[in-house]
């Protein structure tokens, strides 16, 4: 049987004209029989498609099929259901055709990385973009939003090549799933979970891994399952607390006690308690006992930690980051004229600061918009630096 190619490297022209970005699907994956795909789908496609080049692959049996389209001037892969149904379309696209958003994205968090191929959802909900990339010699495919706003991030290169020499290539994707799209097995491995998103993607074997979002006691992760049910990864999302850094002029009883019985004569020169989210971590105190100057470190229980020495280049380090919870009138102008301009009609959740010392390297607001929760991050003069979908 002749193997379909899907879309092949069409001409030397074309490929010469971008050296780095490359056809959705690069030359090496392998088409299955026409005849395995249900004529529902084969039907949907000859009629949108007469006259395109399609290669056919499965997602997920008896559900799932994708569509790989070629013809003289677009390449698209579509993924559509068993009965022939479109759920999603991405059509290929320059880099220069991507919102600045994103490009800011990828080159704050992606630093010198080189752009495989660039794709535009514009069939199924939501729309958005994916970006493939190679960086620090990995491979990444990186979902946005149609805002640009990052919403999920995989390794391995949707429609790569199956099986080739490339690092962590695979085969199709279908990005947005919903819980019930989902096979028995994985529904059942997210008992317990709050489901979020999902999606599915062919790894390097050929075989289908489902990538999803969810949260579970107040913490989000991604998780990668096997169509089995198996968890084959489950990441928490780092989540940043809000460490603050009171002066205290009056100390804890029992702190007072320990002082009174270990350091006879003592004067209060300095006292810190250390709070994560507002609970206690430590104090740190320094008093004067006649000409020397003593410093102590007490956990939340008020028990004096016994590596703290006697000065304060002795101690523990303070955490050399602070992130705390500021007001919507407390965000710098260019942020807000960001989201007037980029997400018009939104509305304030709550915003924090990330400071070194006492300077400001980072702003983080969490907005709502359109029935979606965003976190929109500034640098400490309010230039926009990335986007996340929440």
């Amino acid at each position: 049987m002749k193997k379909l190619i899907l879309f092949a490297f069409a001409s030397t022209v074309l490929l010469s004209s971008c050296s780095k970005e490359e056809a959705m699907n690069p030359q090496g994956f392998t088409a299955i029989n026409a005849a395995n795909v249900p004529q529902a789908v084969q039907s949907t496609i000859q009629q949108s498609f007469p006259t395109a080049q399609v290669a056919y692959s499965v997602i997920q049996p008896n559900a799932l099929y994708v569509a790989d389209v070629t013809t003289p001037s677009t390449e698209m892969q579509i993924v559509l259901s068993s009965k022939g149904s479109i759920k999603e379309a991405f059509s290929k696209i320059d880099s220069t055709a991507l919102p600045t958003s994103v490009l800011t994205y990828l080159s704050t968090n992606y630093p010198g990385y080189d752009l495989l191929h660039a794709s535009q959802k514009t069939t199924g909900t939501p729309t958005g973009y994916r970006v493939v990339l190679k960086y620090n010699s990995e491979f990444y495919s990186v979902l946005f939003d149609e805002k640009g706003a990052f919403v999920s991030q995989t390794t391995g290169m949707p429609g790569g090549p199956k099986g080739g020499k490339e690092k962590g290539s695979h085969g199709p994707t279908v990005t947005s799933l919903t819980l019930t799209d989902l096979p028995a097995a994985v529904q059942t491995a997210l008992n317990g979970y709050t489901f979020q998103r999902a999606m599915a993607k062919i790894n390097d074997k050929g075989v289908t891994i489902y990538h999803v979002h969810a949260e579970k006691a107040g913490i989000v992760y991604e998780l990668e399952i096997a169509a089995s049910g198996t968890i084959l990864e489950s990441e928490a999302q780092e989540v940043k607390p809000i460490i603050t850094k009171v002066d205290l002029t009056t100390l804890p009883a029992a702190i007072t006690t320990y002082l009174n019985t270990n350091a006879v004569g003592w004067t209060l020169k300095n006292a810190v308690s250390v709070a994560a989210d507002n609970v206690i971590i430590h104090y740190h105190v320094v008093v004067s006992v006649g000409a020397t100057v003593q410093t102590y470190m007490f956990d939340k229980d008020f028990k004096l930690v016994q590596n703290a020495g006697k000065g304060p280049k002795d101690n523990q380090e303070l955490p050399n980051f602070t992130v705390a919870e500021i007001t919507q009138a407390q965000i710098p102008a260019a942020a807000i004229t960001y989201l007037n301009t980029n997400y018009a009609g939104w509305t304030f959740t709550k915003a924090q600061t990330v400071s070194a010392d006492t300077t400001v390297k980072e702003y983080e607001v969490f907005i709502a918009v359109a029935g979606k929760n965003y976190k929109v991050e500034f640098d400490g003069n309010g230039v926009f630096q990335g986007a996340k979908l929440k």
